[in-house]
């Protein structure tokens, strides 16, 4: 046999092996900035979302190497801490690790829901982390944050957004990012996950299958009504065990309001 027919053959094997094994333990560090204001102030948010996680392994590791060289100033999670497998030790090991100057705040995902995990409240109270789940917070000067529950799996409610103060900049955090369309008239900025990208992508074709909630929101930028939104990668796997030219990623933001 030609040894370019065997190569041929074996690509697929190849591309198989490195999906499993390689990838999906690789990080991007992807670094953007956006501005929502004039008053000559900003911040830098780390959009941690999709963790999945078991514990402190190779992944998480790296995450936490990230955060630590680039010093943000507030930690989004946009939900799906859960995993089928997880453990209540696991989760509660890697968002120990996790602080801020501004604070750690996380909004529940679908997985939160499908795999609830055991004293929740109390894990995020034990490592300083604030629910956000269909809250509002003041963050900074004249940015106020809201977090809305999760539209696939969960009950957000965008009534909250009539509880901030007028002229304010919002940022607002959640889950599934197809809830986007229903809010991008009342925040300034948003970041979701959900779609882990596809974690298959092909050129030029992207995504092979995004899981409902995501709609037409898969990965990077989108700019509708007053809003932009980030919609992250995420860290973690969902149902497969493969990434393929869609690499993990924990996204920084420098938001200039």
């Amino acid at each position: 046999m030609k040894p370019l027919k065997v190569a041929v053959l074996l690509l697929p094997f190849f591309i198989l092996i490195y999906s499993i094994y390689f990838e999906p333990y690789q990080l991007e560090s992807s670094d953007h900035e956006v501005t929502i204001g004039k008053s000559g102030h900003s911040l830098l948010v780390a959009h941690i979302t999709d963790l999945h996680t078991k514990g402190l392994g190779t992944i998480e590791l790296k995450m936490m190497e990230s955060i630590r060289s680039k010093k943000p100033d507030i930690i989004y999670i946009t939900g799906d801490i859960a995993t089928p497998d997880g453990t209540a030790k696991g989760y509660e090991d890697v968002l120990s690790k996790l602080s801020a100057p501004l604070g750690v705040y996380f909004v529940q995902g679908n997985w939160e829901y499908w795999e609830p995990i055991k004293d929740l409240s109390s894990i995020l109270k034990r490592t300083g982390i604030v629910d956000l789940t269909n809250k509002h917070q003041h963050i900074k000067d004249d940015v106020w944050l809201v977090g809305l529950d999760d539209e696939l799996a969960g009950s957000p409610q965008s009534n909250i957004y009539k509880d901030v103060p007028e002229n304010k900049k919002i940022i607002s955090i959640f889950h599934s990012p197809a809830l986007f369309k229903s809010i991008n008239n009342k925040t300034d900025l948003a970041f979701a996950g959900h779609s882990h990208g596809g974690q298959i992508r092909l050129p030029i074709i992207g995504a092979l299958w995004t899981p409902k909630g995501t709609g037409k929101y898969d990965s990077g930028w989108f700019e509708e009504g007053r809003a932009r939104m980030y919609v992250s990668r995420g860290i973690g796997n969902s149902i497969l065990p493969i990434r393929f030219n869609c690499v993990p990623e924990v996204a920084f933001i420098k938001v200039n309001y």
